[in-house]
């Protein structure tokens, strides 16, 4: 009975799964990284305006800053649909293994 090993190519694969895996994980950096970069926007931008209106002698305009908020909830937004998209490559690489094992599996029913 030849024996197959990991390494052996599956006709059902569209893809390798090491590159799978540093895609998921740079996905995962990448939303990080973009969410850093909406939180230190707005922190720069309330920051400036708390500088330029206590600088000047302006009252200071609560609604600015709360309606300013939604930024750093837009930067969130996009860490979690790239944390969604990393999770789905995940689970098409479950998929995918579960399939070379049902194949191999198969192969070796036919084969008995």
């Amino acid at each position: 009975m030849p024996r197959h090993d990991e390494t052996s190519p599956f006709l059902g694969t569209y893809f390798d799964r090491d590159n799978v895996l540093r895609l998921e994980r740079w996905t995962r950096i990448l939303g990080w990284i973009i969410f850093a970069i909406y939180i230190i926007q707005y922190l720069y931008d309330i920051g400036m305006f708390l500088y330029n209106n206590l600088a000047n002698g302006y009252p200071i305009d609560w609604f600015y800053i709360l309606f300013n908020l939604a930024r750093p909830f837009q930067g969130l937004m996009i860490l979690a649909v790239l944390y969604i998209l990393s999770q789905a490559l995940l689970i098409l690489l479950d998929i995918e293994h579960n399939t070379r094992c049902a194949a191999r599996a198969m192969r070796r029913e036919k084969e008995t």
